[in-house]
């Protein structure tokens, strides 16, 4: 019976490349808390109806409520005296642009946790499009509650220097009904 010492050596050296591409896996994998909060977000856009309100400094003291359901949501801003500013109905594929804070949160990389809220900061460059990277410089704060398994609310803080200008720029997003569960 021959012996081929090559064999030996090939199952060894692919060994080796299993072990180092486990490692690797476990290395780049998510963190349980940023699993978390990527569970939430995926199970909060595929909810079958989503209620909430939002904010944003751009959009000076109005608040935006929304109603979503696959394929349709409707908008309508008002004054912080109630008077109604403007409404909106968007349908098909665009509707679920009103999640777009929900769905920004699949591409953050480090959540940390502190009791019920998921902390992140992160480069600005990360959501900039990639022709303004070179100009841009600073960070984005983002904060997370979720309940029920769902994401409830996201707070977005921008700080950052473009062209040598300050911007800052808050969005504060609160959902009070995500698929079955409802706040309060």
């Amino acid at each position: 019976m021959r012996r081929f010492p090559s064999a030996f050596l090939i199952l060894g050296v692919l060994s080796l490349l299993a072990v180092g591409a486990v490692a690797l896996g476990v290395a780049e994998a998510p963190t349980g808390t940023t699993l978390a909060v990527h569970n939430g977000a995926g199970e909060t856009l595929g909810a079958s109806r989503v209620t909430g309100h939002y904010t944003a400094s751009y959009l000076g003291t109005d608040v935006v409520s929304f109603r979503y359901v696959p394929g349709s949501a409707s908008l309508v801003a008002r004054t912080t005296g109630g008077k109604v500013q403007g409404r909106r109905s968007v349908s098909g594929s665009n509707a679920i642009g009103i999640l777009e804070p929900v769905k920004a949160l699949l591409t953050v990389t480090q959540f940390t946790q502190h009791g019920s809220l998921y902390q992140s900061t992160e480069p600005i460059a990360d959501i900039v499009p990639a022709r303004q990277r070179a100009t841009v410089s600073g960070h984005y704060r983002t904060a997370v509650r979720m309940a029920g398994g769902y994401v409830v609310s996201v707070k977005l803080v921008i700080n950052a220097v473009q062209a040598g200008r300050q911007v800052g720029e808050t969005v504060d997003y609160h959902l009070t009904r995500v698929g079955s569960w409802g706040a309060g």
